[in-house]
């Protein structure tokens, strides 16, 4: 839990600077315990979790938006040509698409936006899917209302 070790009650002397300094680095160092688990639940595709304590609040924040900052790139890439090639097999690097990917890339960027670690805008100008279409919340709705196979 990120909560200090040393615990200062009134009329007790005040804390040594070892004793703050033990403080910060339990505090720093269990924020980073819970920043590289929730990463690796995220990675895992488990977008939900669970915190005990507010101060767990902090490293939640982080590795979210972590997470989605870090994957905006490549997701928007792989959207953008999805969305164009309209449910054909596309290539992007070295990650395969398919048609059933492209819900689960619409549904980055959604809980991205949810979680306000992206804006519509930013979502829009990388993906080429605009704000209503990202509303709708469906990728074969998206490829319908385009005109495309689905």
């Amino acid at each position: 839990m990120p909560v200090p070790v040393h615990r200062h009650a009134a009329g007790d002397a005040p804390l040594t600077a070892a004793q703050v300094a033990a403080n910060r680095a339990r505090v720093h160092h269990a924020w980073k315990l819970h920043f590289d688990d929730i990463q690796h639940s995220l990675i895992g595709g488990f977008y939900q979790g669970w915190d005990l304590h507010p101060a767990q609040l902090v490293s939640r924040y982080a590795a979210l938006y972590a997470f989605f900052l870090d994957g905006i790139d490549a997701a928007g890439a792989r959207l953008k040509n999805f969305v164009e090639k309209a449910a054909q097999a596309t290539l992007v690097g070295d990650v395969f698409d398919d048609a059933a990917t492209g819900q689960g890339l619409l549904n980055f960027f959604l809980r991205g936006i949810n979680s306000a670690a992206i804006t519509e805008g930013e979502a829009e100008r990388l993906t080429g899917v605009t704000a209503d279409e990202f509303r709708e919340r469906s990728f074969v709705k998206i490829l319908k209302n385009r005109g495309g196979p689905v």
